[in-house]
């Protein structure tokens, strides 16, 4: 059986407002399927058994507890029948990823191999050769590297400094550009053997993060810490930006392990209850799919849709003549008669009344979001790289320090992330 999984998910995903402001980051949708749920499936598939979510405060553990319950059916969706129960970190105030990590692994008392993995990260890994590797070389710990093309930005990420034989001499944290080691990235991945726990107890209060607390003790101390190079699929998805990009190539096929069900024709998937709904204005030509689509179940579409390389989530409404490009639309959303929509996010339960502009084809500029139970008014004009959420929420928002208000309705408040 392959290793025990602690998924770590503690963060408050601020970047990603207005689509946190009600649910922890994990559980956003990406394609009508939890981003940690995502994670979870190609670890389930390639044989991972054992689910533990390290989550902190009420936000984070009710939330996780009340869509994954014991785990029972989201293995029954897999067809696994020979699985444990989904368990989760106690009421326990921890200090960071390697603090959990150490309480988790005393309280379920885990005397073997665990697999420590970021709930906010979409991985598409050879999990058997990651496992070969980190048994052949016994390491305290194998981190999975992934390599960053040449002219991609790399200062955002920690940056591997490895000999030949793989063994990590250190990380450079958001380096300089032309400053970097390498242009293998840390994708918060990790494998650990159980003699950490040992190590996490001879660190005691130091042992707050794992990347910045104790890889670099396991490294200053001599304590074998490997790379294992990946080269399939990985996004860590902190911002808007992210998500969006892995909508669109989860959508493209870039995402090996990614559940694509009920293909209508090529690069095209609609759930048999919305077909059923559309398929003579599909083959009239009165609804046009353009490119990667995937619709949900239970959605209503009427004459004149347009959508190209678009996911549209279950249960929505699209009236006529709305055009949706490279976009991802949530469940239960509701898009009026005449409305456009290009590279942006609608958050669910929310409506886009008639003659809205979202996005505006945008581009480099950013990507354009729709928070959840949102009802933006007609004719409005969201720019690309504007947010808009429910104006209770303006507090919170902009109590982050990290974004400007840009103005407010009787309903909502409009927003943008600083320039840093």
């Amino acid at each position: 059986m392959f290793p025990q999984v602690l998924a770590t998910v503690g963060g408050s995903g601020t970047r990603l407002y207005p689509l946190t402001l009600d649910q922890p980051k994990p559980l956003v949708e990406l394609c009508d399927t939890a981003i940690i749920a995502n994670l979870f499936r190609v670890l389930a598939i390639q044989g991972c058994r054992r689910f533990i979510l390290g989550s902190k405060g009420a936000n984070n553990t009710l939330n996780l507890s009340n869509y994954f319950k014991a785990g029972e059916g989201f293995f029954k969706r897999l067809g696994i029948a020979d699985h444990q129960d989904f368990s989760y970190q106690p009421l326990y105030n921890d200090k960071g990823s390697a603090d959990s990590l150490r309480y988790c692994m005393n309280y379920f008392d885990i005397n073997d191999d665990l697999l420590v993995v970021s709930g906010d990260n979409l991985i598409d890994i050879d999990l058997p050769k990651i496992v070969q590797f980190h048994q052949k070389h016994k390491p305290v710990l194998t981190v999975a590297l992934k390599e960053i093309a040449p002219g991609e930005s790399i200062s955002s990420y920690g940056v591997a400094r490895v000999d030949d034989d793989l063994r990590i001499q250190g990380f450079v944290e958001k380096p300089r550009p032309g400053s970097e080691p390498s242009r293998m990235i840390n994708t918060a991945f990790y494998l650990f053997s159980p003699q950490v726990r040992e190590v996490l107890t001879e660190m005691g209060d130091r042992a707050r993060d794992i990347g910045g607390d104790l890889i670099p003790y396991l490294i200053e101390k001599g304590y074998p810490v490997y790379g294992f190079p990946i080269s399939g699929y990985w996004i860590d998805i902190g911002t808007p930006e992210r998500l969006h990009q892995a909508a669109m190539d989860c959508l493209s096929g870039q995402v090996k392990h990614f559940d694509r069900k009920y293909c209508y024709q090529t690069n095209q998937w609609i759930h048999p209850s919305t077909l059923s709904r559309i398929e003579p204005l599909l083959l009239s030509g009165d609804i046009t799919l353009k490119g990667d689509v995937s619709i949900g179940r239970n959605c209503r579409i009427e004459r004149g849709v347009v959508i190209e390389n678009s996911h549209i989530g279950h249960t929505s409404l699209i009236e006529r003549d709305v055009e949706i490009k490279e976009s991802m639309v949530m469940s239960f959303a509701h898009i009026k008669h005449s409305v456009s929509i290009s590279r942006a996010i609608v958050g669910r339960h929310s409506t886009l009344e008639e003659h809205s502009d979202l996005g505006l084809d945008g581009g480099a500029e950013g990507v354009s979001v729709i928070g959840e139970n949102v009802i933006l008014p007609s004719e409005s004009v969201v720019a690309p790289g504007v947010r808009v959420a429910q104006l209770k929420h303006s507090h919170s928002i902009l109590a982050t320090g990290r974004f400007n208000e840009l103005g407010i309705d009787e309903r909502n408040i409009y927003f943008k992330e600083k320039i840093r």
